[in-house]
């Protein structure tokens, strides 16, 4: 998992997939979960504003029903609860329309409530007379829709069955006449089959549905991390820094870039091989990655490259970063067998223009990185406009 650094917290080696609960049907992590959530929310709103316009086409259908059936204060009550009905159902799709990130919790709300509300008025219109599979078999419905379509979680999915299984057995041994009660018994009997298949199919989609979102981001995670220090590659680099750009338009706030380059690593590699250079390098992006605050990203570019990005921060807020940046490297003393190894960096800034691309304003921190080079190295160098000036060490 990535934390909030853009580090993979399992560096080189191979990232694993993340295992849905067999029961919950949820992740672990509550951050990949939230994820999941906000992505199967938002491919599932319009269908549930749609089922809701249907539910309230047919609450309208069934109120001659009512007229027809009833008088006087069942009459009344029969109009009160479905106004309360329908009241419940435009709250509900207002709620997803302005909060479509609720809808796992509001759907299965919905349902409970459509649930109870059917029992309700299933008995102001008595038992005596009605149909006792008619009567059950619309709590199979309920579930059809908010069990089996509707999106939810594995706890609302399974209190909810929970309730559709009690309003059916509510209905059903209400039935007292002796023929009614024996089909209204068989009737419940088939309809909690019924819903128990519902659960069941409606868990192991779900349950796959995870599986296939963790696959998903797993491929994401490898394709956007390095493999041997476990922070951003160049591709996760530039995907943060589009969206650090868009977050820093939208807030009006400064984001800066920093480039740092190792000095001297070929003869690391030269000297003590490919093995301690490579943990050279782990360790460089294990020190930089620990200073790194919440919105921050840290990226191997490529070699012994390495790029910051820095949202919220001016240029000279930054130049006093880079300066800890190069510090902490500098302080590192690396050991790999009988290898010693101590390592310095020359560090360019460069303060990302609105109207520039993530190349433009890397071209510039360039430029200051090699004329921190052409300094000395260890050293930083800010990068004024096209302009590269130095900065007090």
């Amino acid at each position: 998992m990535a934390d909030h650094r853009g580090y993979m917290t399992h560096g080189h080696l191979p990232v694993p997939l993340p295992r849905p609960s067999p029961w919950t049907a949820a992740f672990a992590d509550d951050v990949l979960e939230a994820r999941f959530r906000s992505e199967r929310s938002r491919g599932m709103r319009v269908t549930f504003l749609v089922v809701l316009a249907l539910i309230l086409a047919m609450l309208a259908a069934l109120v001659p029903l009512d007229l027809a059936q009833l008088e006087g204060g069942w009459l009344e009550v029969a109009f009160v609860l479905r106004g309360v009905f329908a009241a419940m159902l435009l709250g509900a799709a207002l709620s997803v329309w302005r909060w479509p990130e609720g809808l796992l919790t509001i759907a299965p709300l919905t349902g409970l409530g459509v649930a109870l509300l059917t029992l309700a008025l299933t008995f102001v219109h008595g038992l005596e007379h009605s149909s006792p599979v008619l009567d059950t078999s619309q709590f199979a419905f309920v579930g059809m829709v908010f069990v089996l379509l509707l999106p939810n979680t594995g706890r609302w999915r399974w209190g909810l069955t929970g309730v559709l299984l009690l309003a059916t057995w509510a209905v059903a041994l209400g039935k007292t006449d002796d023929v009614q009660g024996s089909e209204a018994h068989l009737a419940g009997l088939f309809v909690s089959f019924v819903l128990l298949v519902l659960l069941a199919i409606a868990h192991r989609e779900d349950v796959l549905r995870h599986w296939q979102f963790a696959a998903l981001d797993r491929l994401v995670r490898m394709s956007t991390t390095d493999p041997l220090t476990g922070v951003a590659n160049r591709r996760g680099f530039f995907d943060a820094a589009e969206a650090a750009r868009h977050r820093a338009r939208l807030e009006e706030e400064p984001l800066t870039v920093v480039l740092l380059d190792l000095d001297h690593f070929k003869g690391v590699n030269d000297r003590h091989g490919h093995a301690v250079g490579d943990e050279v390098l782990r360790s460089v992006a294990r020190v930089l990655r620990d200073t790194l605050k919440p919105g921050e990203t840290l990226a191997r570019l490529g070699g012994e490259e390495f790029g910051v990005l820095l949202p919220g921060m001016s240029l000279e807020q930054a130049e006093k970063r880079a300066q800890g940046l190069r510090s902490e490297v500098q302080a590192l003393c690396v050991q790999s067998g009988s290898a010693v190894v101590r390592m310095t960096a020359s560090v360019g800034v460069a303060a990302w223009m609105p109207e520039e691309s993530i190349d433009a304003a890397l071209g510039r921190a360039d430029l200051g990185m090699y004329e921190a080079k052409s300094a000395g190295r260890n050293c930083v160098r800010a990068a004024a406009g096209d302009a590269a000036r130095p900065v007090a060490n």
